[in-house]
């Protein structure tokens, strides 16, 4: 066989297709093998890699010892060969909802795999004698490209490697929706297929780029993401989920030095559970691990996403309310205290004291260092009569 011969070169790029999918592999490597967006992505350059390989078994391109595996006419070949590059444009696009989101339902999962795939079968059936499956073959292609597209847009700002899949979905999209006008407005005469259908050397060459820019842009963006669970187990206490004290402090820093600067109020609260001690001796250690979960998820469910929820040690916890006086968060303090009186997952009530303070209780001179000793000062005051909250003057 001749190089430019199309069946050569998809030999050629069936192994490249193969490659990529070892490399996707070797991220398995650390956390990566827990990673739902690896594995969409691995099935679909398997699919990938099948869509390859089919257009090899029609009858007439393979040597006579290997003829049974003439298995698909051209009109089938056609047809399933663009219902795999679906099924494979598909999944990538579930791993691009996977790297925004941990979960993906059902429906979501069958509608983005497979849907694009059985509409498109299912249309060719009716239109393979006429040319126009054509425009129905790229229409199709420019769809399921687009809505990758717009899945991926909102990833930019979280993983670089997302450009790459940005411009090439834009370049796809672009060619496969001017082919498709193209052909509504100058129909293509009917599809012949009495001869192999094999791609062009267009399509191939395009196909071989394509994969080659969109498995290195999400290997970044796996790596970036990788790197950013790694990131968040330094800094995250991982039995509350709550920031961990070594992975705050410079953030409460930078929060408190952003406060007094631009002069608007902070306050911060630190918690003791009342009785932990005793819930331990009681109900055992995991009873006291559920009661810091039930704590810590309440606190979670309440707070504003701007504030800043620590476990400080123990069963104590911080929490800072930028843009919030002293009277603001007593109230806050109030719900919380309502919120765990009112859970029924705990065999008793989840009580708490706190030492609370803002902006106006700093003096002149003083830090952040200044007002967590005072506020760890009030919430010793408060721990002396328990459920208390004792607010700094």
């Amino acid at each position: 066989m001749l190089l430019n011969d199309p069946l050569t070169l998809l030999y050629l790029i069936t192994p490249f297709g193969l490659m990529t999918t070892l490399v996707l592999c070797l991220s398995y490597v650390g956390h990566g093998r827990h990673s739902p967006a690896l594995h969409a992505w691995i099935a679909g350059d398997l699919v990938l890699a099948a869509y390859r390989v089919v257009p090899m078994l029609q009858p007439g391109l393979l040597p006579d010892t290997l003829s049974w595996l003439g298995l698909f006419t051209p009109g089938q070949c056609f047809t399933l060969n663009i219902a795999l590059l679906l099924v494979a444009i598909g999944a990538h696009t579930l791993a691009m909802h996977y790297m925004g989101k941990p979960s993906v339902g059902n429906q979501r999962l069958l509608a983005t795999v497979l849907g694009p795939a059985m509409a498109f079968a299912l249309g060719a059936q009716a239109l393979l004698p006429s040319g126009w499956v054509l425009p129905w073959f790229t229409g199709w292609l420019a769809l399921s490209i687009a809505w990758q597209l717009r899945v991926t847009w909102p990833l930019r700002k979280r993983y670089r490697g997302a450009w790459g899949l940005i411009a090439g979905h834009v370049a796809l999209v672009l060619f496969h929706a001017g082919n498709t006008l193209a052909m509504l407005l100058e129909p293509p005469p009917a599809l012949l297929l009495d001869a192999p259908d094999l791609p062009s050397y267009t399509a191939l060459a395009m196909d071989f780029m394509v994969s080659f820019l969109f498995t290195l842009s999400f290997a970044l963006m796996l790596q970036e993401q990788l790197r950013h669970q790694i990131h968040q187990l330094s800094v995250t206490d991982s039995l509350t989920g709550a920031f961990n004290r070594r992975g705050a402090t410079a953030l409460l820093r930078q929060e408190w030095a952003q406060a007094l600067m631009q002069r608007y109020p902070a306050a911060m609260a630190m918690i003791d559970l009342d009785h932990f001690k005793r819930i331990n001796d009681q109900h055992g250690h995991a009873t006291g691990d559920a009661a810091l979960q039930v704590f810590a998820r309440t606190v979670q469910a309440l707070k504003r996403q701007s504030d800043v929820f620590v476990r400080w040690g123990g069963e104590e916890f911080l929490l800072v309310f930028p843009h919030t006086e002293a009277a603001q968060a007593q109230r806050f303090l109030e719900r919380l205290k309502a919120a765990l009186a009112a859970n029924q997952q705990l065999p008793f009530t989840l009580g708490f004291s706190a030492g609370l303070a803002d902006t106006r209780s700093l003096g002149a001179g003083d830090d952040f260092e200044s007002l967590l000793a005072q506020v760890d000062q009030a919430l010793y005051r408060a721990k002396q009569a328990r459920g208390q909250v004792e607010v700094v003057a």
